[in-house]
């Protein structure tokens, strides 16, 4: 039991010391196919904005802002579904750690596209309107774009 553990947290710190990282290990939420939700509250991660999938081999990545853009969102919920507006099955639920930052390395279900809704403590719930097939967030949401709680 203990031997898994070590090499998990030996190849977290290999990989966060790789992207520039302080090296602590934060291990990953959890996602999948089915309505079971993951959180990455409370722990700590790194270069919030950055395409997280450059260096980790999460399926589901990306960092939640506040309304100005600029500002991280530490405890917004990033919901994935198979239909628009946070309808049909959930796929994954995650929610943003102190660094704004949700992933997941489970696999998702992307099929020919899932669609991401984002909610803050306000409760106001903002949905992508176009579907995605990657977890990339960070990719697009660059700082021209970036995904926005209330």
């Amino acid at each position: 039991m203990r031997r898994p553990l070590f090499t998990f947290i030996l190849l977290t710190v290999l990989a966060a010391a790789a992207c520039g990282g302080d090296g602590s290990p934060a291990a990953p939420s959890t996602a999948s196919t089915a309505t079971s939700s993951g959180s990455t509250a409370g722990r700590t991660s790194h270069n919030a904005g950055r395409d997280c999938t450059t260096c980790h081999s999460f399926t589901l990545a990306g960092t939640a802002y506040k309304s100005d853009g600029a500002t991280i969102y530490a405890g917004a919920t990033v919901k994935v579904t198979s239909s628009a507006n946070g309808g049909g099955t959930v796929l994954a639920t995650l929610t943003s750690d102190a660094s704004g930052n949700f992933y997941a390395s489970t696999p998702v279900a992307f099929g020919p596209g899932a669609y991401v809704s984002a909610a803050g403590t306000s409760g106001v719930t903002r949905s992508m309107t176009g579907a995605i097939t990657s977890g990339a967030c960070n990719r697009c949401h660059t700082s021209a774009s970036r995904l926005i709680v209330d």
